[in-house]
């Protein structure tokens, strides 16, 4: 399994869950511009997001990643 921190915001990580089958999971992505463009450096596919809470900077991005 591997391990994608992606900063966000100022104080934040949003972080990618990926195995070598080319699919991934994506862990409260606040921010959807940075998640997108780390799944296609990669390449995976998005399987499932999981939220760990409902704040924005956990959640902003949801809606456009899916």
């Amino acid at each position: 399994m591997n391990l994608i921190s992606i900063p966000a915001f100022q104080d934040n990580y949003i972080w990618v869950l990926s195995e070598n089958n080319g699919r991934c999971i994506i862990v409260d992505p606040g921010e959807a511009a940075p998640v997108l463009a780390a799944i296609e450096e990669k390449p995976v596919a998005a399987e499932a997001i999981l939220l760990t809470h409902h704040h924005q900077d956990h959640v902003g991005g949801v809606k456009t990643i899916t």
